[in-house]
Formats: C-alpha cells, sequence, structure tokens
C-alpha cells in the first residue's frame, strides 16, 4: 500500500510537470554553467556578470528572439559602458553635473523601455550606466575596465545562451502561434453549432462553449506582442499574425453578441430553425478542419453556396407572410442578427483560410513597430522619472556613506524601481513594503547560510550544482508567467549576489554583509520611491486603463475600430482581463465583496459594449443602396454622437470617481428614434425588393446598433451604481 501510495504522488507530480517549463530550466541552467565556465577559464574578472546575461537573454525564449535581443543587449551594453567611463572618470568629482548626468540617463533609459523603437537596448543603456558608475565610485579613473570588463562578460553570456538555446531544445515563436491557434479555433468549432441553435431556443451552451476563449486571445495578443518586438523570424508572419488575431476577435465579438439576443420570432423560427442549425453544422466543419492545418475545399464552399442560397429563397417567400410583416422593428433586428452572425462567420472563416493559403509577406517596418507607440506616454514617463530619481538617490547614498554592497544596493534600487510596477499580476507597487519585510527576512536567512556554508562554495562541484538547481527552478518559474516579478528579480539578484563572492578566495564575514546590506537597502530605497512618487496600484491603474480605453473606442466611432493601429486594438483587446486582475488586487476593507462583484459586472458589459461598437460602428452607411442612405443618415449620425457621448462620460466619470450623469432619457429617445428609422429602412428593402442578403446585412447592422444603445444605457445604470470615490483614489498606505 505504501508502494502504491508513493507511486500515486509520482504520478500526480509527472502529470502536473510543465514540459516547457523544465526546457526553459534546463536551458537557463546549462547556459548559466558553461558561461561561468568560460568566464572563469578565460580569467575574466567579474564572471557572475555573465551569468546575469544568461538569465536576461533567455528570458525571450524563441529561437529568432533570442538573436536580436543578444544584440540589443550587446549595443545597449557598449553604450552604457561607454557613457559610464566617460561620466564617471570625468564628471565623479563635479557631484552636481555627475549625478545630473545618472539622472538624466536612467529615466531616459528607462521611459524609452516601452517604446518601440529597440526598446532593450535603452534599458541596457541604462543599466550599464549605473553598474559601471556604481562599482568606479572608488577608483574613477578605472572605470573603464570595469566597462570593458562588462563588455566581455555580456559577450560570454550571449554565446553560451544563443549555443544552448538553439540546441536544447529550441523552442520557436510561430509554432507556438500555430498551436495556440489550433486551439482558438477548436473553441470556435464548438461555439458555432451553439450559437446557431440560439435562434430557436434560449440556452444552447454557449456561454460554456466560449469559456476559454478570452485566456486563449489573450497567450495570442502576448505572443504576438512579445514575439514581434524581439524576433525576427517571426516578425516575418506579423502582417498574418495580426490579421489572424483580429478576425479571430471578430468571431469571437459575432458570437458573444448572440448571449443577449432573443430566438428569431415566428414565423421565422419555425420555417428557418432547420437551414440555420445546417449552416451552425457547416461552420464547425469548417473551424475543424482550419485547426487540423488543413484547407477548406471546394466542396465545402459548393455546400456553403448552396446552403445560403437555400436560405436566401426561404426568406423570399417569408416576405409576403402576413405575420412576418406584422414585426415589430425590435423583432426583425433580432432575427436579423442571427442571420447577419452566421454570414459574418463564414466571412471569417473564409477570409482565415485564405490568410494560411498564402505564404507571408513581411511587413514594412512601420508596421513592424507598430505592436508600441513611437514615444513613451506619461505612465513611462513618470516610472522613468522615478527610477532616475531613486537610482539618483542611491548613487549618492553610496559615495557619501560608503555602505556595505554599494553597487548591488544601486543595481537593485534601479531594477526594483523601474519593473516591479510592471509585475504580471497585476499588484504593482501595492506589496511594495511588504515584500521589503519577507525578502529582507529571506536575505537574513541566507545570510546566516552563508557564513556557514561560504567554504563549500570553493568546490566546484558544490557550486555548480548550485547554479545548476538554482537556474533550472529560475527557469521552471518564469515559464508563462508574462513578465517578471518582484520575488523573481530578487532571486537572479541574490544568485548574482553569491556568485560575486569567489568562494576561491577566502569570503569574509563584511563581504556577506555587503551583499545582505546591498539588497537589503536597494529594496528599502526602491519601496519608498514606488509609494511616494506615482504610486503604480491596481485602482489607479484600473482608473486610467478604463477611461484610456473608452476614450480609445470613442476615437475610433465615426470609422471603425480596424482603423486603429496595432498595438491600440492589442490594448483594447487585453484591457478586459488585465481590469479583472487589477479588481481582484483591489480585495481589502475599503473594497467590500458586493462592489468587487458590481465592478466586475461593469466591466463585462463595457467588453461587450465595445464588441458590439466593433461590429457595426462604420459599416451600416457603406451597406445601404444611394437611394436609402437619405433615410438613415441623420439617423445613424446622432446615433454615433451619442455613443461618442456615452462613452466619454463613463469615461470621465471613471476617471474623477463619480457617478455619471443619467443618460437613460436620451438613450430612450434615440432607441424610438432608432426603431423608427429601422422600420423605414424595412419599408424600403420591401419596396425595392432588394436581395435577402442586403436586407439581413441592413437590418442585422440596425439590430446591432440598437444593441450597442441597449448596453451603453446598462453601463450607464450600473456606474451610477458604484461607489467609486470609496476606493479609486485609495492609496493604501
Amino acid at each position: 500500500m505504501e508502494a502504491a501510495a508513493a507511486r500515486a504522488t509520482w504520478t500526480r507530480l509527472w502529470e502536473k510537470a510543465d514540459p516547457g517549463a523544465a526546457a526553459l530550466g534546463l536551458q537557463m541552467a546549462l547556459a548559466g554553467m558553461a558561461a561561468f565556465f568560460f568566464a572563469q577559464v578565460l580569467r575574466l574578472e567579474f564572471p557572475a556578470w555573465s551569468v546575469f546575461t544568461v538569465i536576461m537573454v533567455l528570458l525571450a525564449q524563441y529561437v529568432g528572439a533570442i538573436q536580436e535581443k543578444a544584440v540589443l543587449r550587446m549595443a545597449g551594453t557598449i553604450v552604457g559602458g561607454m557613457l559610464g567611463y566617460l561620466a564617471t572618470g570625468g564628471w565623479q568629482q563635479s557631484p552636481v553635473v555627475y549625478l545630473t548626468a545618472t539622472f538624466l540617463i536612467t529615466a531616459f533609459s528607462v521611459a524609452m523601455f516601452s517604446q518601440s523603437r529597440a526598446p532593450y537596448a535603452f534599458l541596457l543603456t541604462g543599466l550599464t550606466y549605473i553598474v559601471i558608475s556604481s562599482n568606479s565610485q572608488t577608483h574613477p579613473d578605472k572605470a573603464w575596465i570595469y566597462a570593458l570588463a562588462r563588455v566581455e562578460e555580456v559577450f560570454i553570456g550571449i554565446v553560451a545562451s544563443l549555443v544552448v538555446q538553439s540546441t536544447v531544445f529550441p523552442r520557436y515563436a510561430n509554432e507556438d502561434f500555430r498551436r495556440l491557434l489550433s486551439g482558438t479555433l477548436g473553441e470556435l468549432a464548438d461555439a458555432s453549432p451553439a450559437a446557431a441553435a440560439r435562434f430557436a431556443e434560449r440556452h444552447t451552451g454557449l456561454d460554456a462553449a466560449m469559456r476559454d476563449f478570452p485566456s486563449r486571445a489573450v497567450a495570442l495578443r502576448n505572443l504576438l506582442r512579445f514575439g514581434a518586438r524581439e524576433s525576427t523570424e517571426f516578425r516575418t508572419h506579423l502582417g498574418r499574425h495580426s490579421e489572424t488575431i483580429t478576425q479571430l476577435t471578430r468571431a469571437s465579438n459575432i458570437l458573444r453578441s448572440l448571449e443577449l439576443v432573443d430566438p428569431a420570432p415566428e414565423p421565422y423560427r419555425s420555417d428557418l430553425a432547420a437551414a440555420v442549425r445546417e449552416a451552425g453544422a457547416q461552420l464547425r466543419e469548417g473551424w475543424l478542419t482550419l485547426r487540423d492545418r488543413g484547407q477548406l475545399s471546394a466542396e465545402w464552399r459548393q455546400r456553403v453556396h448552396e446552403s445560403v442560397a437555400g436560405l436566401q429563397q426561404r426568406l423570399l417567400v417569408l416576405r409576403s407572410d402576413p405575420q412576418a410583416r406584422a414585426l415589430a422593428p425590435a423583432l426583425v433586428g433580432s432575427t436579423s442578427i442571427h442571420l447577419l452572425s452566421l454570414a459574418e462567420l463564414r466571412e471569417t472563416l473564409i477570409e482565415i483560410d485564405d490568410l494560411w493559403r498564402n505564404p507571408p509577406v513581411e511587413p514594412p517596418k512601420t508596421e513592424a513597430l507598430a505592436l508600441a507607440p513611437a514615444w513613451p506616454d506619461r505612465f513611462w514617463i513618470r516610472l522613468g522619472l522615478r527610477a532616475g530619481l531613486a537610482t539618483t538617490v542611491a548613487l549618492f547614498l553610496e559615495n557619501w556613506l560608503s555602505p556595505p554592497g554599494g553597487p548591488m544596493m544601486v543595481l537593485a534600487t534601479m531594477m526594483f524601481t523601474a519593473l516591479n510596477a510592471l509585475t504580471p499580476e497585476g499588484s504593482g507597487d501595492q506589496r511594495a513594503f511588504s515584500y521589503v519585510v519577507s525578502l529582507t527576512a529571506v536575505l537574513a536567512a541566507t545570510f546566516l547560510l552563508l557564513i556557514v556554508g561560504t567554504p563549500l562554495l570553493a568546490s566546484y562541484a558544490v557550486l555548480n550544482i548550485l547554479l545548476a538547481t538554482w537556474l533550472f527552478l529560475l527557469g521552471y518559474w518564469v515559464h508563462d508567467r508574462g513578465g517578471i516579478t518582484a520575488p523573481l528579480q530578487f532571486s537572479f539578484l541574490l544568485l548574482i549576489g553569491i556568485l560575486s563572492l569567489n568562494a576561491q578566495d577566502p569570503v569574509s564575514v563584511q563581504k556577506i554583509a555587503g551583499l545582505f546590506f546591498g539588497l537589503a537597502n536597494g529594496l528599502l530605497i526602491s519601496a519608498v520611491a514606488q509609494r511616494v512618487l506615482w504610486p503604480v496600484l491596481p485602482q489607479h491603474q484600473l482608473q486610467s486603463s478604463l477611461a484610456v480605453y473608452l476614450r480609445t473606442v470613442a476615437a475610433a466611432l465615426p470609422d471603425s475600430l480596424d482603423t486603429l493601429p496595432v498595438w491600440q486594438r492589442m490594448r483594447l483587446g487585453l484591457f478586459p482581463s488585465l481590469a479583472r486582475k487589477l479588481i481582484a488586487n483591489m480585495r481589502g476593507p475599503a473594497f467590500p465583496p458586493a462592489e468587487m462583484a458590481a465592478l466586475d459586472e461593469y466591466v463585462i458589459t463595457l467588453r461587450r459594449l465595445v464588441g458590439e461598437i466593433a461590429l457595426c460602428a462604420g459599416r451600416l452607411l457603406h451597406s445601404l443602396p444611394p437611394a436609402m442612405q437619405p433615410v438613415a443618415e441623420p439617423a445613424v449620425s446622432r446615433i454615433k454622437k451619442l455613443i461618442h457621448e456615452g462613452l466619454l462620460e463613463l469615461a470621465d466619470a471613471f476617471e474623477a470617481a463619480r457617478p455619471p450623469r443619467d443618460m437613460r432619457p436620451e438613450i430612450d429617445r434615440m432607441l424610438q428614434e432608432w426603431n423608427d428609422c429601422s422600420q423605414s429602412l424595412r419599408s424600403a428593402i420591401l419596396a425595392e425588393s432588394s436581395s435577402p442578403e442586403l436586407g439581413v446585412r441592413i437590418l442585422g447592422l440596425c439590430g446591432r446598433y440598437r444593441a450597442a444603445l441597449t448596453l451603453l444605457r446598462s453601463a450607464n445604470e450600473e456606474a451610477r451604481r458604484l461607489h467609486l470615490d470609496e476606493y479609486l483614489c485609495d492609496v493604501q498606505l
């Protein structure tokens, strides 16, 4: 029984293991040991820097990504080393000039990390400058030695990373994209028949079928963002990949829009239900074909064409049915939304198939850079100023007080202040002081262990076991986390500090204390800067990002959301998942569970509203024949204006932590006006005997505008019930 229990335990552990994470951990372990070995063989002075390079470079994870990241790291290291040598050697004796230069270089490099042109090189410029400056305080005339050593160590780390990452379980961004795409297509295959069944019945399992789609979409967008910013190979497929995500998002919006649409009324329900179910089955077959890396056959396209023709013929017959002609505009609109959704899903399916039939064409440089803004925004400018000020203070303290572990203190201050706010969990700077306490306790335990166990590190066998184990666990931990957390930063800085002790020579208690106080003081200085200077807290992030989300949609409303740059469309797609993370991190005494649930529901309503806007904005007038445009143009202009005003009112109110003004009377009047406009368009369609395809498109888009108005009304009501002033402005000091 004991043996069986032990086997069951190991089986469960093995099933929970992540092969991708284990592969990254193995790559880090092998590359780290190789870089450390060759740095010692070549008698380089700071071999720990080569291990630090391995960790940072291998975070890219993908073949192709690591190559470009290595080039950018080398370029940033050379520029930062030259700046550090020139500033320290020339201005170290002029504190005002020297510290001003440190502030400007650090602030600029951190702020430019957010833009689209070689962001990693900018960050490494500031980071290398700080390493050279902090290590040269006692001997500024020898700053060139540290600059040269830094370049040599980085080069060794880059070569080791390139060799290991390309030969040991290489991972390719394009293959991961295709794998994620297959899972998403499979989910659409399950959702399409459920969506078609809603034509005749309300509860079809559509919600359950779309359960995992948001997380899959987020994974695809994150892969597009990180892969395209760093991987040359992935960038050649950027146009096709970004368009694929656009089409998948459109399909998701179409399916989710049906969640709020009632089943079709009679006589449409009875007469068309079988044909609609057949269309859902055909869609499922098409999605599954693409999922299995096939192509839509000519036979499938012919069957779809015949089904559409039969459905349109039935619609022509129903036009003469008195019961159908007597239906209210809202009921005709819901029927048209169902039929239009099926047509748009077919169009999306065929467009994705056409995208993947042709070889990718490398996009122009301007499109490749469109995954990030051209210049830092206010958030990143503040982050840069904060990091620059905190780092300058740390360098001043090192120069003035000469505390133990001064270089480590300055490096830790810059990294924690610049990167901790970007933690993927969405907590931002919220836990800065908590980390000071918890991580300092870890440091204290490490301090005691090092005093006892440092002699063991003089053994190369023990040192390599420690290095390999630490790097493997580090790689396993960071895999698929979506970013660098504060504990992760602390862990690899602690490893670098331990390696820097160099146990081949006698290690004094003072050197171990330097590691302890360097990291502890860096944590403390960065925590003070994080919480005092523009703290990045979940409630503040939600407050600003939700306002930007709504204003971006409002700005694109006159045309369509497809006209936005790629990076803005990605931010729109990622916002709902980010917002729910931020809401979860706001949990506390000032944020009761009932309010948390209400705010979460409000974000879901906004996501649905934006989805409806994406499906109808800029499309109705283009679909109308010239004779019908004068009928609809005034009403379309007024409805767009009202939605625009409603979005801006919601954005302004949330940013000011106040309830929005009550827009329900205006929306109700617009709904009545829109019903009249829809009825006029329907009469014109019947009078001119327009094709059923055109009629479905026009009335379906009318129904979607009506749905957008209804969701705007719901969002306004929900926002007025929130108590934003009780928690959005809380700094939680």
